[in-house]
């Protein structure tokens, strides 16, 4: 019983001390494998991408990282991965992120 309340507390202490681990292990990967593995999120999404470059933007004030992606045919997108266990994505082409002020491929606070 003492191991296990050990072990939850190490899971909570884990999980509150890393930022967003999805994008932990994303980061670990080569500038190659990176631009493969967020192509492949926004071909999953239905949206046909051969994607050419990535860009890591930055994380929020709640851990959710913003990674760029772009596209062989000119449209680019910003991936954003929350900070949960299921790493939830959320997909914006730049375009609408350009509209609203923001800028893709450029780190936070640039």
């Amino acid at each position: 019983m003492r191991q296990l309340i050990m072990t939850i507390s190490l899971l909570g202490l884990v999980s509150s001390t890393y930022a967003n681990i999805a994008s932990d292990i994303l980061s670990s990967r080569t500038s190659d494998q990176q631009v493969q593995i967020l192509g492949n999120i926004i071909n999953s999404a239905g949206l046909p991408c051969t994607p050419t470059r990535s860009f890591f933007q930055g994380l929020d004030m709640s851990g959710a990282a913003y990674w760029d992606i772009a596209c062989s045919d000119g449209r680019s997108f910003v991936i954003q991965i929350m900070n949960n266990a299921a790493a939830t994505t959320t997909i914006i082409q730049c375009s609408a992120m350009q509209s609203l002020g923001a800028t893709c491929f450029k780190g936070f606070g640039q």
